[in-house]
């Protein structure tokens, strides 16, 4: 009886698997990094505005409308900073694996 030999067909190379980020972590990373990121854009922002404005003209009314939609917008990441790295932890560590 002769050996059969069998084809061999050509393998696909093996792929790594797609690991999809779930809503839950998502949101927990943008709970986490979004105030932060907002204060650090806040600042900058602010430090821009009153170097820009100081070098060319004397304070305005629009100077101190933008001053103070500054420190509203820092302090809301300052009010949502530790809530939200509290909950962002939260959801890190309890998401289902």
């Amino acid at each position: 009886m002769e050996p059969t030999t069998l084809p061999i067909e050509p393998t696909q190379p093996v792929q790594p698997a797609r690991h999809t980020m779930t809503v839950r972590t998502k949101a927990a990373l943008w709970l986490m990094i979004g105030p932060t990121a907002l204060l650090i854009v806040t600042f900058m922002l602010f430090a821009m505005t009153n170097w820009v404005v100081s070098s060319f003209a004397p304070v305005s009314i629009a100077t101190t409308i933008i001053n103070i939609l500054l420190f509203i917008a820092g302090s809301v990441s300052m009010l949502t900073w530790l809530p939200g790295l509290i909950v962002g932890i939260v959801l890190l560590a309890t998401a289902k694996k």
